[in-house]
Parts: structure tokens; C-alpha cells; sequence
């Protein structure tokens, strides 16, 4: 005897539970990665800072000419939550009349893993807070730049590389007699170009 109704297809059932079964094990997993992700600080690429020479490019031998390096000392120590790097500065040595004198400056700080990405993010934030700062873009992850006009004119960018905090700054003088300060667009100009020839400059890492 033939059926009234043919029997429903139990291969469309079990390809519906299969699915089903499928998507509720993917939702599982991004619930998992979102935790482990979340409880898990991101690791840099720095386990130490790079040292001054790493700055010490065509960039700075057109912004500072017949410099010399007169600073280069740690910041920080391995104990510091903030990380340890280098302070770096940079002057032009010619005689009066040979070259306007200018002046650069570098810091460079590594901070530690675990967590290193946002321990410099938090360094680049608390340093910078205290200045009116405008965004950058193409420099780093995340920079920002200021002027200082007291005790004379200096430009800053700050920036970062995952766990790297770098602080480039820049001046120049008006004439060769270094009595008063350059044109602030050129000043402000030159820091940007330093910074970025420094991001350029960098490692993509620095092992242990």
C-alpha cells in the first residue's frame, strides 16, 4: 500500500541540525578568543629600546649640520613599570659664522612585556598630557606633536611603536649668533622630519 504523504527527507533534518550545531561551536570559540584576548595584555616588539645611533640618519645631518652627540644616557631600569630606554641629544659644534646652530633630542623607552603595548600607550598619554598636542598620522601607531616657547622655541613629536615610546624635539636658531630662535613653522617642520626618519630608522624588532 503507497503512503498518503511520502516520508520527509531525514539527510535535510540532519544537514539543519549539523548547521545548527556548527554555528552555535563557532560562537563558542569567539566567545573564548574574546576572553583569552581580553585577559591577555599584547606583547611588543621591543625587548629593549634601541640605543642614539639608531636616530643618526641623512634627516639629522641636514637638520643639525656638524653635530656632535653630546648626550646619551639610560632612562629608567628593568624595575621601572615605564620601561628603560636612552636619552639622546644632538648640537651643531661649528664655530660662529660656520653653521646656524641647532639642536636634537631623543628619547627612547622600551616598555616591558607582559603588557608592553599598553604601558607605552600609557607613557605617550601621561607625558603629553600636559601639552596642547595636536594628532599626527603616518608616524608610528600614534603620535602627536606641541610647541614649547619658554625658555625658547622647541618642537615635539611623540610617538609609538608597540611597546616603544619615542620623544623627538627639534630647534634652530634664527642666524649664526644663536640669540634668538628660528621661524616656528621651520621648527615645528624639522621635528616632524626627525621623528619620522627615526620611525623609519627603527628595527621591526629587538629580541631578548
Amino acid at each position: 500500500m503507497v503512503p498518503s504523504a511520502q516520508p520527509q527527507s531525514r539527510g535535510c533534518a540532519t544537514a539543519a541540525v549539523v548547521a545548527v550545531v556548527l554555528v552555535l561551536v563557532l560562537l563558542a570559540a569567539a566567545a573564548i578568543w574574546y576572553v583569552i584576548e581580553r585577559d591577555t595584555p599584547e606583547e611588543g616588539d621591543f625587548a629593549t629600546a634601541p640605543e642614539c645611533s639608531v636616530a643618526e640618519t641623512r634627516t639629522l645631518d641636514e637638520l643639525v649640520p656638524d653635530h656632535a652627540l653630546e648626550v646619551e644616557e639610560p632612562v629608567g631600569s628593568a624595575q621601572t613599570l615605564s620601561g628603560e630606554g636612552w636619552q639622546c641629544r644632538w648640537a651643531t659644534q661649528g664655530g660662529p659664522g660656520e653653521e646656524v646652530p641647532a639642536i636634537a633630542t631623543l628619547v627612547l623607552v622600551a616598555a616591558p612585556d607582559p603588557g608592553g603595548v599598553a604601558t607605552a600607550t600609557d607613557n605617550l598619554r601621561s607625558t603629553t598630557d600636559q601639552y596642547e598636542t595636536r594628532q599626527l598620522e603616518g608616524i608610528g601607531e600614534e603620535a602627536v606633536a606641541w610647541v614649547q616657547e619658554d625658555p625658547y622655541t622647541v618642537s615635539c613629536v611623540a610617538a609609538r611603536v608597540s611597546n616603544l615610546y619615542l620623544e623627538a624635539c627639534y630647534s634652530v636658531a634664527a642666524s649664526y649668533d644663536a640669540q634668538s630662535p628660528g621661524d616656528e613653522e621651520r621648527i615645528v617642520a624639522g621635528a616632524e622630519e626627525f621623528a619620522a626618519s627615526v620611525v623609519e630608522a627603527l628595527p621591526d624588532s629587538v629580541p631578548e
